[in-house]
């Protein structure tokens, strides 16, 4: 072989080599190629923390599709899975677009077997399309809940425990596991938001308080308490939101010593920032149940051992620099009394309302009332309504009814409930968590042939000024198996 032979397969073996390298890199290092070149700039807006899609900037993550944790068995692998994984689609002027649009000779719009959307592409292989879905986003990472894959000492999928990740906007690095629950996912409930610089992940595991500390690559889990019974969990979807004073500590109630007679429970609060515990209230005989946080509120009622008769009362304290105000007394009607012979309430929902101040929805079981400290309460629905409650935005309530999501403006009596997705649509209706109202765009699940996917219905868009009439969008990847069954030229029919 000449030298300028040996020299040549050289130079060509050095290529390939290069080129096994880079394609091993990438392929590592971001996941799989993507077929975005972009990605959200730092300051792009995120809206929709804490549900099925969140968007960044011109960029929507969400989940795909629907799956069952008991279905998923050993499938939950990092690896091809697209049913139920995290995509995410570039919008065009905020919403999403058909890949292959079609007309017939007639022109009639023509159904796309793969109901194909433009500019989409798999972000995270891994199931994340399920009862306890939760995606944020903060800074340049996604975070993401997904059933645990591993197996117990008995060879068990322990596919009911949750493992909470992150993972870079731009694909570079891996996976990053923030913390797995020891409780079912049933009895897990976390909330995340940012202060300054500190991105906080607050769960509530079982009996176990654990908040995630997450600073750029650095984060760490710590265990604040092994006996809550509840914690009181804020609730932030976009990244303009004001965190309140009241959210600076984390509020939760754990029960006095097995040797207090009387009984009752202690509220304490745990301050981010110092790290410290605090109690708030502890007064023996006294049971507290916090029922949340919202505006600058804490809420909670309480109940009084010496007292049996005397049901529990909905009452509001308000937050200056972690200091707390004098309690507001809410409502004074019962409240999730068991006391046989007295008429029960239960408050499944606290909230502030705007000009009424501190605020709740109750019912009996079968009426719902709107009350606040400033004014008696009004009956807003001759049923229940909170118990399939799906979200509070404003004075509007979104839940389910009749197998379908239903919104009422809950401040006065008198108004009628309005069904708010399309009737070319019957969404999986069988869960509040499936449903994710985010402003204007509500996102769902529908079934094809086989498995669920995503849509939504977006009530913002408009058309040269006027409101557009809102209609289903598909959002996601059908697998062959759901794919839509396509009429012939002969055989399409049309309005």
């Amino acid at each position: 072989m000449t030298r300028s032979k040996v020299l040549q397969k050289s130079i060509l073996i050095l290529a390939i080599f290069a080129m096994i390298v880079v394609t091993v890199f990438c392929l590592s290092a971001c996941g799989g190629l993507s077929r975005f070149e972009d990605n959200p700039s730092d300051n792009d807006i995120v809206i929709g923390n804490g549900g099925l899609s969140v968007q960044k900037g011109d960029y929507l993550y969400f989940t795909n599709g629907y799956v069952n944790t008991s279905d998923i068995g050993e499938t939950n692998n990092y690896g091809n899975i697209t049913i139920s994984a995290i995509y995410r689609a570039k919008l065009d002027n905020g919403k999403v677009t058909e890949a292959n649009i079609q007309y017939y000779e007639d022109g009639c719009l023509k159904p796309d077997e793969k109901q194909e959307i433009s500019n989409l592409e798999i972000f995270v292989p891994k199931v994340a399309g399920f009862e306890y879905s939760n995606l944020f986003i903060f800074g340049d990472y996604l975070y993401y809940t997904t059933p645990n894959h591993l197996k117990d000492s008995a060879g068990t999928v322990q596919s009911t425990l949750l493992n909470f990740y992150r993972t870079k906007l731009d694909r570079s690095g891996g996976q990053d596991l923030l913390y797995s629950s020891n409780a079912t996912n049933s009895n897990v409930y976390m909330t995340m938001y940012q202060i300054g610089d500190t991105v906080y992940q607050i769960i509530q595991d079982g009996t176990n308080l654990v908040v995630v500390y997450i600073n750029g690559n650095k984060f760490e889990s710590k265990t604040i308490s092994e006996n809550v019974n509840e914690v009181a969990l804020a609730n932030y979807e976009n990244s303009t939101d004001i965190i309140n004073d009241i959210d600076y500590n984390v509020y939760f109630t754990e029960n006095f010593d097995e040797n207090i007679v009387t009984g009752g429970t202690i509220v304490k609060a745990y301050n981010l920032a110092s790290e410290e515990v605090n109690t708030v209230y502890s007064n023996e005989g006294e049971t507290y149940e916090l029922k949340g946080t919202s505006g600058n509120y804490l809420f909670y009622t309480k109940s009084i051992t010496s007292n049996p008769g005397q049901n529990a009362t909905v009452y509001a304290v308000s937050s200056n620099n972690g200091v707390l105000s004098s309690p507001i007394e809410v409502s004074a009607v019962p409240v999730a009394s068991s006391d046989a012979g007295l008429t029960t309430y239960s408050s499944n929902y606290v909230l502030v309302a705007g000009e009424y101040g501190p605020s709740i929805l109750y019912t009996n079981g079968s009426l719902t009332f709107f009350k606040s400290a400033k004014q008696n309460a009004i009956q807003i629905a001759s049923s229940d309504i909170l118990t399939n409650m799906v979200e509070i935005q404003g004075d509007t309530i979104y839940y389910i009814a009749d197998s379908n999501l239903n919104k009422l403006t809950y401040t006065s009596s008198g108004n009628t409930s309005e069904v708010v997705i399309p009737s070319t649509d019957t969404p999986k209706a069988d869960i509040p968590a499936n449903f994710d109202v985010d402003g204007a765009r509500i996102c769902y699940f529908v079934q094809y042939t086989e498995n669920y996917y995503l849509h939504y219905v977006d009530y913002s868009i408009t058309v040269d000024g006027d409101p557009e009439t809102p209609y289903s969008h598909f959002v996601g990847e059908l697998v062959e198996a759901d794919y839509v069954e396509v009429p012939d030229e002969d055989e399409h029919t049309h309005e």
